[in-house]
């Protein structure tokens, strides 16, 4: 028989579930930290159990365990490096302390066997029993443990010789000494660990008095040998001092730089030259420009056109005189002839003004150049002055160099003497003087507390080992919880193609008092956008024209006749002709939603004429038409007898774009079965995280191989607040993030 492919002769059961409904766990790509979180919510009880008991038996461990002891004593390095070589005498007021490589070096020394075996000396443990004990054979964990309940050593003691227990004795205190830099600080701390808390605090005494003390004998074996080199060093210091001292003012002498001012007044001297130079020049240039001009008007147009003549008083009063002359001789020559003895006479007297005027012009001419080289002569003695005198700056600076390079040696070679001076001087006032480098801040005490064992860090311990024991268990148990939480489930666990979810109408915003109401007054909202959703599924996954759509599920009080009414609104409110049929006889709650269960024609009336023609009402507030159930069945008709129902949905194609069917619950009416297996797409809704997976597979296995073809999968109720502490994959594990896009 040629069956669809999820009916192969390959097992009793539909291929779209899995193998082993025992066998499934979680895909590692759904294991999540936001999975992880919303498991460890939904079993906080055995994660708290769990967690509290690991608690205890830390606290019980902790009270069972030896104690062990540790005290510390504080020193300070309060003096300089022991250099021989002088410091820096710009620096800090306070004398340079140690540097970082001289601190390690006092904490290697502090550790060095040499200073533990003088503390073995100063308090006596060789002769202590306990102490011989404990090197001689360190107690083992069990020791603690019997001594932790009143029994002696687990072992014998062996024998040891004086030189083998002293040397023993200098490696176990070592061993439990620890001595560390506080920080950046030059504090050091000399902390002792052990199990007699008197003996801590008495070895780290004597560490920390042993080491300041053997400081002060050190420090005055350099004084003597620093007093010793730097005097040397002084001395010969002092000569070259002088020396230099000596040098720089013999230069002064042969090069006559008596005075530091010298320089200085030469580059004033030619900084009045430059001045007075560039004076002249102007002067020079203008004397010239005047004489230049006057010549060329002279050879231009006589000694009438020479403007600078006019500077003359007696030109001015010879050129006034003539024109009045010639205003007379204009007069005369309109009205006598050229013989006349007036126009003659005034005619010479013109001539003569003429001659004296050309000969104050080449006077005037003759002072101009007179001036211009003057000026000349002036500018060049400037020059020549100048240029001397930048010779003489040019040779005293070339001096001043040579004396600048002998000035620095002499400072150099001063300060460095001083410096040695000051430091020698320092180091023998200081000898016979001196004191500890280091001084004891803090002496150990003998500890009321033991640091081990730590009841905070084992109780830390206990409380992270019951974090992650609490952790496994709830995942553990949250891993074997069967409800439907997410597409994700449905499809892994089913084999069912998933369309969407419809989330709880009150956990999305906006939102009105119904489902059905939200649809209408929020069209554009989450809810009504997840309606659209799933038709957009059905209609990509059918198989044939998604025309007539199925809603059922497996069983009752799911949702599935509210999810037919609103997706039938939202079709129609789309424009498109949609008709939404109550098929379930039994309950009609699509019909009691609508208001139309009061005795008018509906589905029995449609099923039993054979007019073409089928009631159907109006949605008041969508252009959706409904064909509700007005009334009751006879006890034990169907739907389906004779085709009743086909023939009805046969009829409305021809009328409609779309048809749903709000169909019975599966699993407790067998004639679904018969009605969905002619519908183009099969919606099954399953109430989020309250039907279990075996409900359903047990619902999907009652249905006909061709309506498991267009079969489709619906989340509903699901509430978006909660949904995404589950960690799925799908849309809606992500409605906090694009929650805001819809207000």
């Amino acid at each position: 028989m040629n069956l669809p492919a999820i009916y192969q002769a390959s097992g009793a059961l539909p291929q779209v579930f899995p193998e082993s409904a025992s066998s499934y766990r979680y895909s590692e790509d759904q294991i999540t930290v936001r999975t992880l979180f919303a498991m460890l919510r939904r079993r906080r009880e055995a994660f708290f159990l769990t967690l509290a008991i690991s608690v205890l038996v830390a606290l019980l461990w902790t009270t069972a365990l030896p104690r062990t002891y540790s005290s510390a004593a504080d020193v300070v390095m309060i003096t300089a490096p022991k250099q021989v070589l002088p410091h820096d005498p710009e620096e800090s007021g306070v004398p340079p302390l140690v540097r970082s490589e001289d601190v390690e070096t006092q904490i290697q020394l502090i550790t060095s066997r040499q200073m533990a075996a003088q503390v073995l000396e100063a308090t006596g443990l060789l002769r202590d029993r306990d102490f011989a004990e404990d090197v001689a054979a360190p107690r083992s964990a069990l020791d603690n443990l019997l001594a932790s309940m009143g029994f002696g050593r687990s072992t014998r003691l062996p024998v040891l010789s004086p030189a083998v227990l002293r040397e023993q004795s200098i490696t176990y205190l070592l061993k439990h000494l620890n001595v560390a830099r506080i920080g950046d600080s030059f504090n050091l701390r000399i902390s002792f660990t052990d199990s007699d808390a008197a003996r801590t605090a008495s070895v780290a005494n004597a560490f920390a008095k042993l080491y300041t003390t053997d400081d002060a004998r050190e420090l005055a074996r350099n004084n003597a040998t620093a007093a010793q080199v730097l005097k040397s060093r002084v001395d010969e210091l002092r000569r070259v001092a002088n020396d230099a001292f000596a040098a720089v003012q013999s230069y002064r002498i042969r090069n006559g730089l008596l005075s530091s001012a010298a320089t200085s007044l030469t580059e004033q001297e030619i900084s009045t030259y430059n001045q007075q130079i560039a004076q002249a020049r102007a002067e020079a240039a203008r004397d010239t420009a005047a004489l230049s001009s006057a010549r060329r008007q002279l050879h231009s147009g006589g000694a009438n056109d020479v403007g600078q003549g006019v500077n003359s008083s007696v030109v001015t009063s010879l050129r006034s005189e003539r024109a009045q002359l010639v205003i007379r001789e204009r007069d005369l020559s309109q009205r006598y002839f050229d013989s006349n003895p007036d126009l003659v006479t005034v005619r010479q007297q013109v001539a003569d003004i003429d001659r004296q005027i050309a000969a104050e012009v080449s006077r005037s001419i003759r002072a101009l150049e007179s001036t211009a080289d003057t000026s000349a002569q002036r500018l060049s003695s400037l020059l020549a002055s100048r240029s001397g005198t930048r010779s003489q700056l040019s040779a005293d600076n070339s001096a001043l160099v040579s004396l600048a390079d002998l000035e620095k040696r002499a400072e150099a070679t001063q300060a460095l003497y001083q410096s040695y001076l000051q430091r020698y001087n320092a180091v023998v006032a200081g000898t016979g003087s001196e004191q500890p480098t280091a001084r004891l801040v803090s002496s150990a005490n003998v500890p009321l507390l033991p640091i081990s064992p730590s009841l905070p860090m084992n109780l830390a311990l206990g409380l992270v080992l019951g974090v992650l024991a609490g952790a496994m268990l709830a995942v553990l148990s949250e891993l074997s919880y069967r409800g439907l939480t997410t597409l994700d489930d449905v499809e892994n666990r089913l084999g069912v193609r998933a369309l969407g979810f419809i989330p709880a109408h009150r956990s999305v915003e906006p939102h009105g008092g119904t489902p059905l109401d939200t649809v209408r007054e929020h069209a554009n909202g989450a809810f009504s956008e997840s309606l659209r959703n799933v038709i957009v599924s059905v209609r990509q996954t059918g198989t044939r024209s998604g025309k007539v759509i199925a809603i059922t599920s497996a069983l009752p009080g799911e949702g599935k006749s509210t999810i037919a009414s609103c997706l039938a609104r939202s079709l129609a409110m789309a424009n498109e002709r949609v008709v939404v049929v109550d098929c379930d006889v039994i309950r009609a709650q699509l019909s009691k939603q609508f208001g139309l269960n009061q005795g008018e024609p509906g589905l029995y009336e449609a099923l039993h004429s054979e007019s073409r023609d089928i009631a159907h009402y109006p949605d008041p507030e969508s252009p959706l038409r409904i064909i509700p159930i007005t009334r009751a069945f006879p006890k034990g008709e169907r739907l389906t007898e004779q085709g009743r129902l086909h023939r009805v949905v046969a009829r409305l194609r021809e009328e409609f774009d779309v048809i749903v069917l709000d169909c019975p619950p599966i699993l407790p009416i067998a004639e679904s079965r018969e009605i969905v297996s002619r519908t183009d797409s099969v919606v099954l809704v399953v109430h989020w995280r309250k039907t279990m997976d075996r409900v359903v597979k047990a619902a999907v296995r009652q249905l006909p191989a061709r309506a498991i073809k267009g079969l489709g999968i619906v989340l509903n109720k699901v509430d978006m607040k909660k949904q995404a502490r589950f960690g799925g994959s799908d849309i809606s594990s992500f409605y906090k993030d694009y929650r805001g896009y819809y207000s």
